[in-house]
């Protein structure tokens, strides 16, 4: 999967992640039963426990379309047992996804849920919107907690930024190797912020800030508009020198 299709512009709703962006280009309703039922209260944006945060029915919505036009006849029945999603953030602003099911008693739904887990993470499809997400039964008890984005390293959207680096920006094959680690992580307001790292060492570099500046820029160029983040910050190894581009 491709940045533009893992945050915002795959061919289906399933694409459609980043949560501002799927506000915006949700599938439409379906009518009836997409109202979605009451659930546990998780953390808010900020991280602060115990404020309600209300069910999204766009990506309620959002799943069970792409469930119901995905290639497997069986994923329509899975869209009927979805009753609410819901995302928060926990403490450390990782994002958290609780999904209600109609399933019944907790051992029971245990042996029920996987499919269905299954299938959500395929359509979430590794973005960094959350990190997890929890299957609870109609009871509101966690029944199976499932790993959607780990770790703050996105090993594939660095690969992806260097190879086009190397291509498409002046002066990125000089660029490209230095630079090491890029990083996905939340402001207070629950933006995405984006960090790179680069092996450049100020006190060695006189150029290095000169070469920070170009790799953001770079950057910028290749993120194109996309909803997952609002800005980059491009440092030095040793941290002497740093810029950071609104994108």
């Amino acid at each position: 999967m491709t940045k533009t299709g893992w945050i915002t512009r795959s061919g289906e709703c399933a694409g459609l992640l980043t949560v501002a962006l799927l506000l915006a280009t949700a599938c439409s309703p379906s009518g009836g039963g997409d109202e979605p039922a009451a659930s546990a209260r998780p953390t808010d944006r900020a991280g602060k426990a115990g404020r309600a945060h209300q069910d999204d029915p766009n990506l309620l919505r959002g799943f069970r379309s792409w469930l119901k036009t995905n290639d497997s006849p069986k994923d329509d029945k899975l869209a009927g047992h979805t009753l609410s999603i819901r995302l928060s953030y926990d403490e450390e602003r990782d994002g958290v996804v609780k999904v209600l099911t109609d399933y019944g008693s907790r051992g029971e739904a245990e042996s029920q849920v996987g499919p269905l887990a299954t299938a959500f993470a395929e359509w979430w499809d590794k973005d960094p919107t959350a990190g997890r997400a929890y299957f609870l039964n109609q009871g509101g008890r966690t029944v199976q907690e499932t790993a959607l984005y780990r770790g703050s390293e996105p090993d594939n959207l660095l690969k992806e930024f260097l190879s086009w680096t190397a291509k498409n920006a002046t002066g990125g094959g000089r660029l490209t190797p230095h630079i090491t680690a890029l990083n996905i992580g939340y402001a207070d307001s629950g933006t995405g912020v984006v960090t790179v790292s680069t092996d450049y060492l100020t006190y060695k570099d006189a150029s290095t800030q000169k070469n920070l500046n170009a790799i953001s820029a770079a950057f910028a160029a290749w993120w194109d508009g996309d909803d997952g983040a609002s800005s980059v910050t491009v440092k030095s190894q040793d941290e002497g020198s740093s810029t950071t581009k609104k994108l």
